[in-house]
């Protein structure tokens, strides 16, 4: 073979190569009510996600989760069955639970017990706030995390409305694995171990970590709601909010306005501002205060009630959980808080934020999908709703 000819066939196979479509270091996953059409085609399934990952793990998994339940058949099922396969080819296995959540499903939090070489710990709040691990997450290797709405729970990846992240990307990584190591470090001894100071993120990243309660929270990490109300504030055209349950109420009676001004602030500087809720707000003590942003002008509220499942009712499933944000259609913040105020100021959650992202015209089509589908109803501040069967 001539130098030349070699040469060709070189340069075609690194032009081949670069052909070749690389792996996303960020995308979104679903999870999707079973028995409805509103599955994205173009994103993956939690369930499928957090299989890849855990059989890819070679050196450790850890996971912070607001509980642990599964039942036989489920989807939960191949999970922790490749978390028990990662535990018996030498995996380090660390897992946090909210300790106000472990008589959920005692059977499920001992199978985690029983994986080879696993610690399990139980993340208890008590005598510092009234709060609970409410963050969704982990991280294998230290190379790649998945954090989003869905509990480690067979229903919310069978029969919930989900969204969340998997990413590669350095920088989240890091500092997820970094607030779980604060995380798993109080939970054994109840104190903050002293970390080295870290530069903190520019307020213009185009992704970033933000993170609640703030005294459990380094200072080079910006507080949740600091940063959500930022981005409601910097919008320009429209604003798209998908939650479990909204609430400008703190305690008994008490008005919390933070998020409840910027939406309104929003809607009267001529930004459209589109805010969805589950079905669990119905005949909650929230309802008066979301009938009257419906009044506003630019500002439309709707309610989504999905169908109960073929085989009868399901406590707590059957309801959109998903927590994000779409500013102008190019800034996403996604993660694990309801808006409420103590999510923000006493519970562990964590919000991801990508600025100009193709995430978050991603995220603004899952929006729109369940925004016009028969599952959505727009709230008339006139009408006397029945509080919907929860459990």
């Amino acid at each position: 073979m001539s130098p030349r000819s070699l040469l060709l066939i070189l340069t075609t196979c690194l032009a081949l190569g670069a052909a070749q479509p690389q792996a996303p270091t960020t995308r979104l996953v679903q999870s999707i009510p079973v028995e409805t059409d509103l599955a994205d085609p173009a994103l993956p399934f939690a369930k499928e996600v957090w299989l890849d990952m855990l059989r890819g793990a070679k050196v450790s998994v850890e996971a912070a989760e607001f509980y642990v339940t599964s039942r036989p058949g489920s989807a939960l099922e191949p999970v922790l069955g490749e978390l028990e396969k990662a535990g018996a080819r030498g995996v380090k296995v660390r897992f946090l639970l909210s300790s106000k959540m472990l008589d959920q499903d005692p059977a499920s939090v001992a199978r985690l017990r029983r994986i080879p070489g696993a610690e399990v710990r139980s993340f208890d709040l008590a005598g510092v706030s009234r709060g609970i691990l409410h963050a969704k997450y982990f991280v294998v290797d230290g190379r790649e995390a998945f954090l989003g709405s869905q509990n480690f729970d067979w229903r919310a990846l069978e029969h919930i409305h989900e969204l969340g992240v998997h990413t590669a990307e350095p920088v989240l990584v890091s500092r997820l694995a970094r607030l779980f190591a604060i995380d798993w470090a109080f939970a054994e001894g109840r104190k903050l171990p002293h970390f080295p100071a870290v530069p903190p993120m520019s307020a213009r990243s185009q992704v970033e970590l933000v993170a609640s309660p703030p005294f459990l929270t380094p200072k080079d990490i910006r507080p949740s709601i600091e940063a959500l109300v930022d981005l409601i504030d910097q919008a320009k055209q429209s604003v798209r909010v998908q939650l479990l349950t909204y609430s400008p109420i703190s305690g008994q009676d008490r008005y919390w306005p933070a998020l409840d001004n910027a939406l309104r602030a929003a809607a009267v500087r001529g930004v459209k501002v589109r805010l969805l809720v589950s079905d669990w707000v119905l005949g909650g003590r929230a309802l008066p205060h979301l009938k009257a942003l419906a009044l506003i002008p630019n500002l439309e509220v709707k309610v989504a009630s999905i169908p109960e499942a073929k085989e009868g009712h399901i406590p707590f499933a059957r309801v959109i959980h998903s927590k994000y944000l779409v500013a102008d259609e190019v800034h996403l913040a996604l993660g694990t808080s309801n808006w409420e105020e103590s999510y923000f100021t006493e519970s562990r959650n964590i919000e991801l934020l990508f600025r100009d992202s193709p995430l978050a015209a991603q995220a603004a089509r899952i929006h729109d999908r369940l925004w016009t589908s028969r599952y959505a109803f727009a709230l008339d501040p006139a009408r006397t709703y029945e509080k919907r069967k929860v459990d």
